[in-house]
């Protein structure tokens, strides 16, 4: 009897298929293996970009901290600068102002 015949003269049941399938099968195992697997590879990478991001972000934001701290500082400056000024004047004027004073007191008392 032939491997191609069955005993009633007919073809042959076609077993290649379910073989088919199965390897069919296997081979979608092995993709969603691969698949998961580098999923896992792009979030880890992804991970380690976040993490230098942060990074050079706190870096970027560390140096505008400190630019800002200088601009403060010379503002501080500068205005202290301007206020002892302003006292100087204040004090001059004072001082001259007393001085009329007591020139007008001692004309005062020469009248008198």
């Amino acid at each position: 009897m032939d491997s191609d015949s069955t005993i009633l003269n007919g073809p042959a049941a076609d077993d290649a298929k379910p073989r088919r399938k199965a390897r069919r099968r296997k081979a979608v195992a092995a993709i969603v293996v691969a698949k998961a697997v580098a999923g896992r590879k792009k979030r880890k990478a992804a991970r380690k970009v976040r993490r230098k991001v942060r990074k050079v972000a706190r870096k970027v934001a560390r140096k505008v901290r400190k630019a800002g701290r200088k601009v403060r500082r010379k503002a501080r400056k500068a205005g202290r600068k301007t206020a002892r000024k302003a006292r100087k004047g204040a004090r001059k004027v004072r001082k001259a102002a007393r001085k009329v004073t007591r020139k007008r007191r001692k004309a005062a008392r020469r009248k008198s």
